[in-house]
Order: structure tokens, then sequence, then C-alpha cells
């Protein structure tokens, strides 16, 4: 948690941007390509616990599945079955953080304390490494007062917005786990540290939805009776794909925020590899380093 209390410390006049923090990669601009990653296996094959793909593929029962997922992107929503209940929560995170903003501190530790998860991520981050060198925090309204809020907004968002990685049944579901969480974090990680021309809580929240497209393509895998296996390459991409525009389709009906929306629209119109949008810009260049970040605090 330690680099999340850097990037969302509150603006004090001594405190570093998130762009001068140390830990904090160069931040590429829009035309800059994103750099390679360190590693090569594709992402589908991480998610799913595969050292390396099949084959170039696709198979015939992997063209079967992409055409399943096709059927359900030429819907003009995303079926309301395909994402956990938890799902349902997302439009309420909005209100919660405007709200929020206009609560005086004590109000707003009242709210927290009614969550036994929500208060215990707010104390962890006050207690943090950066946060102890700022200031002491006994009780849940000093810690409100001392993460701000910034602080609080990035603790709401991952308490509320959890339970969407949590696994299906299905085969292909439970291969990925906790991995889609473990990348939904470190994907919002780097996106926040790149959040030059954004919003950074945009940023942030775009890197930790993201990942939301693959808990709907994984659950159309369970559904389309594939059997589990190890993903061709081809295929690997191909479902990349697809988990970025079954993610547009939840960002469209969610519209946390307006950019947040914009960009749901926006995969309609490009695919993430070539689109303008601000905030895909930032998604496109943080996935690479992502990657690399959770293969190396797994080795």
């Amino acid at each position: 948690m330690s680099w999340l209390a850097r990037l969302f410390a509150p603006r004090r006049r001594e405190a570093p941007r998130a762009a001068d923090l140390p830990s904090a990669p160069a931040a590429p601009s829009a035309s800059t390509p994103p750099a390679p990653a360190a590693f090569s296996i594709p992402l589908a094959c991480w998610l799913l616990a595969a050292d390396a793909p099949s084959g170039a593929g696709p198979s015939a029962d992997e063209a079967a599945a992409l055409a399943r997922i096709d059927a359900v992107l030429a819907q003009p929503g995303l079926p309301e079955d395909l994402l956990p209940r938890a799902a349902a929560l997302v439009p309420q995170l909005l209100a919660m953080l405007r709200q929020g903003d206009e609560l005086p501190v004590a109000a707003m530790a009242q709210r927290v304390a009614r969550d036994a998860v929500l208060s215990a991520e707010v104390l962890k981050l006050a207690g943090s490494a950066y946060y102890r060198g700022r200031g002491e925090a006994s009780d849940l309204q000093q810690s409100i007062s001392l993460i701000g809020v910034q602080g609080l907004h990035t603790v709401i968002a991952r308490v509320v917005l959890k339970p969407i990685y949590d696994q299906a049944p299905g085969p292909w579901s439970r291969a990925a786990g906790a991995r889609l969480w473990t990348h939904a974090e470190a994907l919002a990680a780097e996106c926040a540290l790149r959040a030059e021309a954004v919003p950074v809580f945009d940023a942030y929240l775009t890197g930790l939805l993201h990942d939301s497209g693959w808990t709907a393509a994984l659950n159309l895998l369970d559904r389309s009776g594939v059997e589990f296996a190890a993903p061709s390459e081809a295929f690997a991409a191909a479902l990349e794909r697809r988990a970025y525009r079954l993610f547009g389709r939840a960002a469209r009906r969610w519209a946390v925020t307006p950019a947040f929306a914009e960009l749901g629209a926006d995969t309609l119109r490009h695919p993430l590899g070539t689109s303008p949008h601000p905030l895909a810009v930032v998604l496109r260049d943080a996935m690479p380093a992502a990657l690399d970040r959770v293969r190396a605090e797994a080795a």
C-alpha cells in the first residue's frame, strides 16, 4: 500500500507530485509507444497460469468460443448476468465519492465506521510507512484527516470494486482465480502514475475496472463448453481485444465519471491499440508495466 500512500497523498506544499516520486516511472506522452514488456508472455496466459501459449492457433474450439463472445458484443449492452452482482454497486461509488467531498471529517468517519472492511483499509493506509512520517493517527477520524480525500476515495474504490473479481465456478474463471484482482490493482497503480493529461482518480478507476472485461470474457468461456486448456497465441491476443470491448460495454453503463463514460463510448469506435482517448492512451501505456509488475512480484 505504500505506493498508494505516496500517489494519493494530500496535496500539501511540501508533498511531491506523483510524476516526481522516485517510485514512479517517467510518464510517456500520448505519442510515445508503450515500452516493451520485459516478459513476452501474453496477458491471457499469465491470468490463466499458463507458462506459454499452446501454439499459434486458434483451434476450432477457440474459434467457436470467440464467436460466442462476438455474439454478445453484437448486442447493444452487456447482459446483466455476465458480471457478479457487486458490479451493480459501481454507480453507488460515484455518489459516495461526491458526497464525501462535501462532508466534514467527523461525518465521513461515522459513515466509514459502519463498514468494518472499509474502516480496516483506512486504518491500514494511514498506518503505512509514508503516512507514519506525516503524523500519528490513533483513531478513524484522525486517519481520514491524515490520508485526505484522495486517499479515502482510493480506499472506497478498492473495497467497493474488489467483489467484481470474485471468481465464478467455471473452469476458466477458477484458473484465473485471484490473479485478476492482482493484475487490476497493478494496472490501477500504473495508470495513476501516468495520469498527466487526465485526472489521477479517473486513471486509477480505469485501471482498476478494466479487468472486469476479463471477468465477463471468462464467464462466457465457462458457458461456451470449451474445455479449459492453455490458450493459443492467436486466441490469447483475440481474448485481450474482446476483454477490452466487454469492459467498454460495462463502462458505458456505469458512467462513474464523465471521462470514464466517454471511454466506454470510445471502445465502440476504436480498439485499445489505436484509440486517441486520453484514458485509453494511459491504459495502453500502463499495461506492459502492469504485467511486468505482477510477474516480477510473483517470481
